[in-house]
């Protein structure tokens, strides 16, 4: 990222029995007894998630479509200008969300590209 840190984009698996079974260790051991794990863990890859770390590994943001209606399965994402563009294998478009502190001139063409 412009500010040194470093951005990764996941697939978040979130449903509300996950996010539930989360908070509740004895629901969640339950439901790993009686219940097979693509019925309860994989039913929707539908979360999209950007995190935002340093050098020592702190998450520094977390940027959530919780919902999976903005940005769906997130797999790549790239700063630039200003913007943070985020895109996915299975996705019909490109989102591109405006980062406040970012440098509104760094390209990043350096770090992607190596000079020749």
């Amino acid at each position: 990222s412009s500010d040194g840190n470093y951005w990764l984009a996941l697939v978040g698996m979130r449903t509300p029995t996950f996010d539930l079974a989360l908070t509740m260790p004895a629901f969640r051991k339950r439901m790993v007894r009686r219940i097979a794990p693509d019925e309860w863990m994989f039913p929707n890859i539908n979360s999209g998630c950007v995190l935002k770390f340093n050098e020592a590994g702190e998450i520094l943001d977390v940027l959530w479509d919780l919902g999976g209606q903005n940005h769906p399965m997130i797999t790549s994402m790239r700063e630039h200008k200003g913007h943070l563009y985020l895109g996915g294998v299975s996705n019909n478009r490109i989102g591109r969300l405006k980062l406040n502190n970012a440098d509104p001139d760094w390209t990043g063409n350096n770090s992607y590209w190596r000079k020749k």
